[in-house]
């Protein structure tokens, strides 16, 4: 399957809205790669959106950001059950599941902050040490990885993960649009960016610094913080605020 970008598949929303009559929307919102999309769609189709409202995510993916999930990648390549992508005619059980395991354990670690794990799990083990130490006694915080590595691997296939965060990695809203600044010019709708104080995957400077460039280039935009010790994943968790921050925007005439 080919590479896609986070523009392809906003091409295809504009089609899908096309066939269902839809000529506006009244907002695009979205977190993460939803934000990016998002953010596609007030530079690729400004007269098609009223609003948008991109939440813990970014104009353009950061060397770091391209690192953790490139490793993630990585992990799924060197599965010798990947097979180059060619494991659909796997038995069952037979397909790259530990490396599509894997993957999602290191991005599992950038979605929550070190706070909750500290507080979740602390240094507790799993297999007593009882004053010996073997090389694969886990602690807690291992398990918790393991368990949600396995949970990923039963209901997602792998090729779809190495696409969809490459796409993540591509996204770059300047790109043949003359930079970012440019490509911020084209928005014409209000913006609304949401942070995340605890945020290490895309951390709230980036959400900042959105509202900082559109702004800079006339139009419209403000910024609201998400104050959670739950990372990435708290536009998930803490929806009262972003219920806050969210509904009044989307109710203003």
């Amino acid at each position: 399957f080919p590479v896609v970008s986070i523009r392809d598949m906003v091409r295809t929303q504009a089609r899908l809205a096309d066939a269902l009559g839809i000529d506006r929307w009244h907002a695009v919102v979205g977190g993460s790669m939803g934000g990016m999309q998002a953010l596609e769609w007030g530079v690729m189709y400004p007269e098609r959106v009223g609003r948008l409202v991109a939440i813990a995510t970014c104009t353009a993916a950061t060397a770091q950001q391209i690192a953790w999930w490139s490793t993630g990648r990585r992990a799924i390549a060197l599965d010798p059950k990947w097979r180059e992508g060619r494991y659909y005619d796997a038995a069952p059980g037979d397909g790259p599941h530990a490396g599509l395991s894997l993957a999602r354990q290191v991005s599992q670690v950038t979605f929550r902050s070190d706070d909750v794990f500290t507080d979740r799990f602390g240094r507790e083990p799993v297999e007593p040490l009882n004053g010996r130490f073997e090389m694969w006694q886990r602690f807690q915080v291992e398990r918790y990885l393991d368990y949600h590595g396995t949970k990923l691997a039963r209901r997602f296939d792998a090729n779809s993960y190495l696409l969809l965060t490459k796409a993540m990695d591509l996204h770059d809203l300047g790109r043949g649009r003359g930079g970012i600044a440019a490509a911020l010019r084209r928005i014409g709708a209000p913006l609304l960016a949401m942070g995340v104080t605890s945020d290490i995957l895309y951390p709230a400077y980036q959400q900042q610094d959105l509202v900082a460039g559109v702004a800079a280039a006339g139009g419209s935009a403000r910024y609201a913080e998400i104050d959670s010790p739950h990372g990435h994943d708290a536009f998930l968790i803490a929806t009262d605020q972003v219920a806050a921050a969210l509904v009044p925007f989307l109710e203003e005439p």
